[in-house]
Parts: C-alpha cells; sequence; structure tokens
C-alpha cells in the first residue's frame, strides 16, 4: 500500500487539538503568538519555527479535514502566520523580543530551525505580505553575513571538534540564501563557505589525499578535518551516535527538496558521501523504521533524530533510488499507536509526563520535532511522485570499527552489536530482527550498579575480533561516582568490572561472561548481573509475557513500588521470541520491575525524565543499600541470549555448562548453538599475560574473518588477558 501525503496529514490533523494548548499571545506584542515558552533560546526558537511550518502545511493541504483538527482552514493559517512574524521579528536588530526580554541569532544553532521550517514558507507563500517577505530576506542575510564571517569551519574525529551537522545545516543555509536571492551583493562569498562546510560535514580521513575537484580546488585543499571514520561511525556528543548520522542527512534532504521544488539543480558538494552514509544507516534500522541504536542514545527514546529519520527516508527514495518506504510507513504506524495511547492529540503526553511535568522547554521541542517532519513528508509527497514498495528487502550487515571498538553482526533472525563507546557506558544487544520493541541499550547485557548518587562506568580496556558470521569482545570497566553528595567526599572508584560476548555464527545467539569485584568498601543501593533491560511499554501493549520451566507469567503496567519476581529456571523466554538461558553464576532468574521509566534522558542530576518503560532481567539482583567490602565479588555468571521461541529455549538450555578453569582469571563456557554446532567461549579477566585450558575435544577458533584459522585443530586454549574467543568443536 502507498503511502501519501494524507497518510501524514491525518497525524497532523490529530495534533492540532493539542497543539493549542502549548500556544500563547506573546505579552511583548498582542498581534504575535508562540508556541512553547518563547524564549530566544534555541530550542524555543526552534521549536516555535518548526510549528509554523506544520500549520502552513497543515492550512494550506487540499486535503485538510476541519472536523478533525478542530480548526478552520483560515485560522490555522493565520496562527501559522502569527508564529512566523513572531520568530522572525525576535531575530537581533528587528523590533521585537522573546518572553525573555532576549533576541535571538548569529550563534553556531541559529540557523538551524530556519532550515527545518522553509518548506513551509514555501507551503503558504501566497499567503505572506510584502512586510513579511522582507523581514525573511533580512534575517536571512544576516544570519548569513554571520556564518561566512564568523563562524569557522571545523571538523574532526574528537568529540570536541566534531561539527558535521551543524557544518551540514549551515551549508545548506548559505547555499539556500545564495540560491533564493542570486542578486544579493555577497553571493560568491556565501557559496564559497558553504562547499567548505559540505565537504567537511560528512567527512572522512581518505578525503585527505582526495583529488576530485569542487569549485575549481581538489578535496584535499578544501578538507579541514574527518568528522566520521572511513566506516562512517560518527563520534558526536563522546559515542558511536547513529542519530546524528541521521540528522546529516536529515539536513541535505531539506535543501534536496526544497530546491526541486523551485527547479534548482544542487551542486555535488551538497552530497558529498552521503550515499554512502545512508547505506550504513538503512543496515542500522529496524524493518519498522526505528533505529538500531547500537551506540545508544543519551535522548528520549523514539523522539528527535528517530523523527529526522523521515525526510532522510524520502531522500533515499528519491535520490539514491533505494526504496525506504517500508520504514515509512512503519514509522508512521508507531507514531499513529504512541497517538492512540495518549487519546488526547499529542504525539508524547503519556509516555513523556514526567519530561512535560518537569520541563515544558524540551517537551514542547520533542512534540515539535514530530511535527515538522510529519509536515515535510507530507508536502512534498504532495509535489513529488515518489515510490512505494510493500516491505524492505532483508538486510545483512557485518560491520566494525575501531574507534569506538565496534562489532556489528545482523542477519535475518538477529540483531547483535557490541559498541565499548556507547552513550551511557557500553551498548550490547541481541534481540530478534523484526522486534524494535525488543530494543533497549542503556546498561544492557553487562550488569548494572547504582548508589543513591550518579554512578557510571568507565570504559578502560577493549578488544574485539570479527569472524564469519558473528564476533568476539571483551572489555574492563570501573565504575565510578562522579556526583558525590557529601562535602569534601571524592569521586571515588567503586568497582572493577569484566565483560565478555561472542555473537555465535548460528545468527541466534550470543554468549555473555560478566565479572565483578568491589575495589573499595562502600554501600551500593542496585547489584544487578546480566541486566537485560526489556522494554515494556506503549510499544508491546505494556505487556510482556514470561515463560520458563516453572510456568508462564504476564507483567503489565508499571507497579506502584518496585517488584521482584524470581523464576527458579534454567532458562526463560520472553513473548516466545528472545530466550535466556542460566551457565553459571547466580541461583535464579530475577524480573526486576522499577516503579518508574527509567530509561531516561541522561542527565547528571535528578529529576529523571523518563522515555520508556523497561522490565529488568537480571540473575544477581540485590536491591536495597547494602554494604560491600574491598573484594567482594558482585557477580560473576555466563549467561546465553537467543532470538529462539521457548520449545528452543528449553532444548539449548540443556545443551550449555561452565568449563572448569585451573587459572582463577579465566572462564569458559560449553554451548550448543541453534544450528546444532557445539562452541566453546573463553574470556581470560585476569592479569597474567596468558591464561591456558586444557581440553579433551579437539577444537578450531573463529576469529580474524576464517572459521579454519587452525590448520588441524587444536586442544588448548591460550589467551592473552583481556582477549576472548569462541571455537568450534571438532566432530571426531
Amino acid at each position: 500500500m502507498t503511502t501519501t501525503a494524507t497518510d501524514h496529514l491525518r497525524l497532523l490533523e490529530r495534533w492540532a487539538n493539542a497543539m493549542r494548548g502549548f500556544v500563547r499571545v506573546s505579552p511583548k506584542n498582542r498581534d504575535l503568538s508562540y508556541y512553547g515558552t518563547g524564549e530566544s533560546a534555541h530550542w524555543p526558537v526552534q521549536s516555535n519555527f518548526n510549528v509554523f511550518s506544520a500549520l502552513a502545511v497543515l492550512g494550506t493541504a487540499p486535503e485538510l479535514d476541519g472536523k478533525r483538527t478542530g480548526m478552520k482552514r483560515d485560522d490555522i493559517r493565520s496562527l501559522s502566520l502569527s508564529l512566523l512574524r513572531y520568530g522572525l521579528s525576535t531575530h537581533k536588530g528587528e523590533a521585537n523580543v522573546c518572553t525573555d526580554n532576549g533576541q535571538w541569532g548569529h550563534f553556531w544553532i541559529s540557523v538551524l530551525g530556519l532550515e527545518r521550517m522553509m518548506h513551509g514558507i514555501d507551503a503558504i507563500e501566497e499567503h505572506l505580505s510584502a512586510d513579511d517577505k522582507s523581514l525573511l530576506k533580512r534575517v536571512l542575510i544576516s544570519e548569513a553575513d554571520w556564518i561566512t564571517d564568523e563562524h569557522p569551519v571545523v571538523a574532526g574525529i574528537e568529540h570536541s571538534i566534531n561539527k558535521p551537522e551543524s557544518n551540514i545545516w549551515n551549508g545548506t543555509f548559505l547555499l539556500r540564501t545564495a540560491l533564493t536571492y542570486p542578486d544579493t551583493a555577497r553571493r560568491d562569498a556565501y557559496l564559497e563557505k558553504a562547499t567548505a562546510f559540505f565537504l567537511n560535514g560528512i567527512s572522512i580521513p581518505s578525503d585527505a589525499a582526495s583529488a576530485k575537484e569542487y569549485r575549481g580546488k581538489p578535496l584535499s585543499a578544501w578538507h579541514v578535518g574527518p568528522n566520521f571514520t572511513e566506516a562512517y561511525s560518527l563520534n558526536h556528543h563522546n559515542y558511536l551516535n547513529v542519530g546524528y548520522m541521521v540528522i546529516c542527512l536529515s539536513n541535505i534532504a531539506m535543501l534536496h527538496f526544497d530546491m526541486k521544488r523551485k527547479g534548482i539543480a544542487l551542486p555535488p558538494e551538497v552530497y558529498h558521501h552521503s550515499e554512502d552514509l545512508w547505506r550504513i544507516v538503512k543496515g542500522f534500522t529496524f524493518s519498522d523504521g526505528r533505529l538500531w541504536r547500537i551506540g545508544g542514545d543519551t535522548r528520549a527514546r523514539y523522539c528527535y533524530c528517530q523523527d529526522y529519520a523521515l525526510p532522510m527516508w524520502l531522500l533515499a527514495i528519491d535520490r539514491f533510488g533505494d526504496d525506504a518506504s517500508a520504514f515509512e510507513a512503519g514509522w508512521l504506524s508507531i507514531v499513529a499507536h504512541e497517538m492512540d495511547e495518549n487519546r488526547d492529540g499529542a504525539f508524547l503526553s503519556k509516555r513523556l509526563a514526567s519530561v512535560r511535568d518537569n520541563s515544558f522547554f524540551y517537551y514542547a521541542r520533542l512534540e515539535s520535532d514530530r511535527a515538522v517532519t510529519l509536515s515535510q513528508a507530507s508536502f512534498w509527497r504532495r509535489h513529488f511522485p515518489l515510490t512505494s514498495s510493500p516491505k524492505p528487502p532483508p538486510v545483512t550487515t557485518a560491520w566494525n570499527e575501531d574507534f569506538h571498538g565496534a562489532a556489528v553482526h545482523r542477519s535475518e533472525h538477529r540483531l547483535a552489536s557490541w559498541v565499548w563507546k556507547g552513550a551511557d557506558g557500553p551498548a550490547i544487544q541481541c534481540v530478534p530482527a523484526h522486534r524494535s520493541d525488543m530494543a533497549e541499550w542503556q546498561n544492557n547485557l553487562y550488569g548494572e550498579l547504582r548508589t543513591r548518587g550518579k554512578l557510571v562506568p568507565k570504559r578502560l580496556a577493549c578488544n574485539y575480533r570479527m569472524f564469519n558470521g558473528g564476533f568476539t569482545a571483551c572489555g574492563e570497566l570501573e565504575w565510578n561516582e562522579t556526583l558525590p553528595m557529601g562535602e569534601g567526599e571524592e569521586k571515588y572508584t567503586f568497582a572493577r568490572h569484566f565483560v565478555a560476548a561472542a555473537a555465535l555464527p548460528d545468527a541466534r545467539t550470543m554468549v555473555v561472561l560478566q565479572h565483578a569485584v568491589m575495589t573499595k568498601d562502600s554501600i551500593l543501593s542496585e547489584v544487578k548481573g546480566l541486566g537485560l533491560k526489556m522494554p515494556n511499554d506503549i510499544f508491546n501493549g505494556s505487556s510482556r509475557r514470561y515463560r520458563s520451566a516453572v510456568g508462564e507469567t504476564t507483567l503489565s503496567g508499571i507497579p506502584q513500588c518496585g517488584e521482584m519476581t524470581p523464576v527458579d529456571s534454567p532458562w526463560l523466554s520472553i513473548d516466545n521470541e528472545l530466550s535466556l538461558f542460566r551457565i553459571y553464576g547466580g541461583e535464579r532468574f530475577n524480573i526486576f520491575r522499577p516503579s518508574e521509566r527509567r530509561i531516561a534522558i541522561c542527565r547528571p542530576t535528578r529529576p529523571t525524565l523518563g522515555s520508556l518503560y523497561a522490565d529488568e532481567i537480571c540473575l544477581t539482583c540485590a536491591i536495597g543499600n547494602i554494604f560491600y567490602p574491598e573484594g567482594a565479588v558482585l557477580f560473576d555468571n555466563g549467561f546465553a541470549v537467543s532470538t529462539v521461541s521457548s520449545g528452543e529455549a528449553k532444548r539449548m538450555a540443556e545443551c550449555v555448562a561452565q568449563i572448569q578453569c585451573d587459572d582463577p582469571g579465566l572462564r569458559a563456557v560449553r554451548v550448543s548453538g541453534y544450528d546444532g554446532v557445539d562452541y566453546i567461549f573463553a574470556a581470560n579477566f585476569g592479569q597474567e599475560t596468558h591464561a591456558r585450558l586444557s581440553l579433551g575435544n579437539t577444537i578450531r577458533e573463529l576469529s580474524n574473518g576464517n572459521a579454519h584459522l587452525a590448520a588441524s585443530g587444536i586442544t588448548e586454549i591460550d589467551l592473552a588477558a583481556g582477549m576472548a574467543s569462541v571455537y568450534r568443536i571438532q566432530n571426531t
């Protein structure tokens, strides 16, 4: 079924009912209205422009159903223009001020709201007065002059100089201004600076040696620094940030469609490496359109960067000839489902209630991001023949990248990933390929420690190895108290923690080994081994079915206080889609259910701005303030996660075992994969240079992309400290 402009519009019509509660008449000028908080900070400015453009599209759409919006067409257009005039007239040097008595502009992010709203200008252009057009031109020229003269082109892998998305939106803004006002005096200067921004947007290390010419100069002469690695991973906000890969492509999409509507061809630098980046991002997308955030996310789940995937998908269809319409259709279904749960027309009101109640500033912005992207898709689909197909083809991905310690394997039935430099510590995942609702990455699958303050894992060494069909990885952490509460209290290191994982070549299973020990006498409020975070919120109907050897239970809703459900079984299956097996350590599974949405926007202090609820599946699970002395082992366990049914889980659980090791730092387990092959996974968590384990079986090591590395098999495991490896047991 083809997605149409109307599909997007119908969601905007529902939202219009809730939107009116976010709009106020300006106390500074009663002829103007603003959305959100109306301040001069960049988020309120962006939000205001986002909503202007959404209403501009809504109010000029031929398919508009006024009964659904509760507003007449003329009233929608009038409100849209009032928001636009508020935004433009409060720019630096203009006649009005924002609610905080300030004016906005001349900042590295000033033009982002302008870029995201420009389709709205196109939609409502015939209703703009001569004064509106003159004011718009003054603002655009003023910002273009400032960017050209004052804003440098900066780029680099290190997060302090990592500027891909802002380079792109400043480049699109300069080029847009030059093309929209070709007679402007500084047109050539805008074009020159725009080229520099574009070529240092999706920039990679090899650009430094490229002779490919742009505006008469080789790329090497334009190159300031690589914002992406050669493998197209992005270290934005100091972690592997799939979301901002999307943001980069979204801003290119906005310029692409706006200029296509005007019949203006864009220069090649606009699309520099954009198709290469799209191919990577596509592999990090579930079939329903939800992003597979392999490196985690510090922001609200199912928001912001996720919203801006919508323009990216339409760019992929129109520019790259890659039909991403199934992602678009799946995402629209997710948005509609959450709106059905809210029942008030808002996009996010139920799930993000804690954000709304604690920061209207933040919440208003998140609502506006969804509105503006839906309006972009509706407007572009109305004017361009964008194709659609019923479903995307299966995606197989084997990808790795050294800077972030990233190893990824995606197949038809399993998404497995390890990213050491993740958003809030390592990000480890094993989920069914078709179940985005099961995906979470915050302190997932490596155990978790908590205090009443802010305890975070500091990543130390990490190693990984790829092989055909999977990977192994091993890393060391320290848990540090970063915000001590007492006067004079130090930022102590509390615990040392090792974790190792293997994505087996059975395309279903991941094996994880963990060991954590106290390095200082301390009181901890929570100690949880295993630590699978299983979302149990709006997107799965707020209900999970857990089946095990001792029976079945369904857990629904958010409890009034924390709940613990023990499961004394060697295996545990979730919704008959994802299963866990105990191998060693921990007497039983425990399902801990906190009383709040703990999957939260990452902030240093309370209040918690929750964005998603999750059950927490643990082995060791100690809740409540408990004293642990130096040297106490917090957890020492091994388990497997597999994308199999409960029936397969029962069979596979009978074929896992711990292998006893004489070396105190060595951990080893035997697992029978879904493919019927027996594997040994071993990790050296000790300090010795090498740890050895003699076996009765002949084995072959799976590493370096070669499943037959040993010519005739080996009977001894020899691992360096901090290394892990997986072995296939030879049939004899």
